[in-house]
């Protein structure tokens, strides 16, 4: 007043029905409002601060009736001794321009109804004190722009409940220092384009309940540095056209008691107690005689 500024000048009103306490007296004459109304005569949206002291129930409530900001110039720091509710019901965006921590002394739970994304731009370490396990209702892919490894202290197990495709488009190199073990329960088909090398320091057995089949449009061969030993109560061999059999030193067939033993400069025949011997000489019969018929 008079044009001084220490002289304001305040007009106020006490509750009325256009201006009603915002507080339902005397019930709630433990709270405590400063609101400030949205400018329009018709217009019922306010801004306000609320103050409970009711005893063990003392609440402060912070009211916006649109935008809520806050804009702090230095660091913030909040302590909450207790639980803690935040409900979005639009979008929710954070920004760090820095580093992101979380310390979790007990459970973290995380729920997405729709989808879920993770970008780093740099690398991504995950540590695991004790179990991890991943559960996927659907299908799960998983695509490696450069090399991959895994590393497994002790047993791995994978189990699969429909079929295995594995595609490698150069090399393939497995190494086990143990033994190996593959059990198929149905048929096995290996199909390779050019050699197939089988190399080991001990036996290799094959063992089959029904038919083993051999077959080559070509050559078969069979080689061994020592003894080659073929086992069967009947054997047949067929050759379409030639069949040769070379020994260096001594070739033998023998039935029983009656044998042909060819070396390298004699021929001799023993059969039912007859021995026959052909040679550079020539021809020698022992035990018997030679008959014309």
């Amino acid at each position: 007043m008079d044009n001084d500024i220490d002289k304001p000048y305040i007009s106020g009103s006490l509750y009325n029905l256009t201006n009603p306490s915002l507080a339902h007296l005397p019930i709630q004459d433990h709270i405590t409002t400063l609101s400030s109304k949205t400018i329009g005569v018709n217009e019922q949206g306010r801004n306000e601060i609320t103050l409970s002291n009711e005893k063990n129930k003392e609440v402060i409530t912070l009211k916006a009736q649109k935008d809520y900001t806050q804009s702090i110039n230095n660091n913030f720091s909040q302590t909450i001794h207790n639980n803690k509710d935040s409900i979005t019901l639009g979008n929710y965006t954070e920004s760090i321009h820095k580093t992101h921590s979380q310390n979790i002394t007990l459970t973290k739970s995380v729920k997405v109804g729709g989808e879920y994304l993770t970008n780093v731009t740099l690398s991504k370490d995950t540590l695991v004190g004790l179990s991890n396990s991943l559960n996927v209702g659907g299908d799960n892919t998983l695509r490696v722009g450069k090399d991959s490894s895994e590393s497994v202290g002790e047993d791995k197990r994978v189990e699969i409940g429909g079929n295995n495709n594995t595609t490698i488009e150069k090399d393939s190199q497995m190494i086990i220092k143990g033994n190996s073990e593959t059990i198929i329960e149905g048929d096995n088909d290996i199909v390779i384009n050019k050699k197939l090398n089988i190399q080991t320091q001990g036996e290799i057995a094959i063992h089959s309940n029904e038919n083993i089949h051999l077959s080559s449009p070509q050559s078969l061969s069979l080689e061994s540095e020592t003894a080659a030993i073929m086992v069967a109560d009947n054997v047949t061999m067929i050759a379409d056209s030639n069949y040769t059999l070379n020994a260096n030193t001594e070739a033998t067939i023998q039935v029983k008691d009656t044998s042909i033993v060819a070396k390298g400069n004699s021929i001799i025949i023993k059969a039912g107690g007859v021995e026959v011997v052909i040679d550079s000489k020539g021809l020698i019969v022992k035990g018997g005689e030679v008959r014309a018929e």
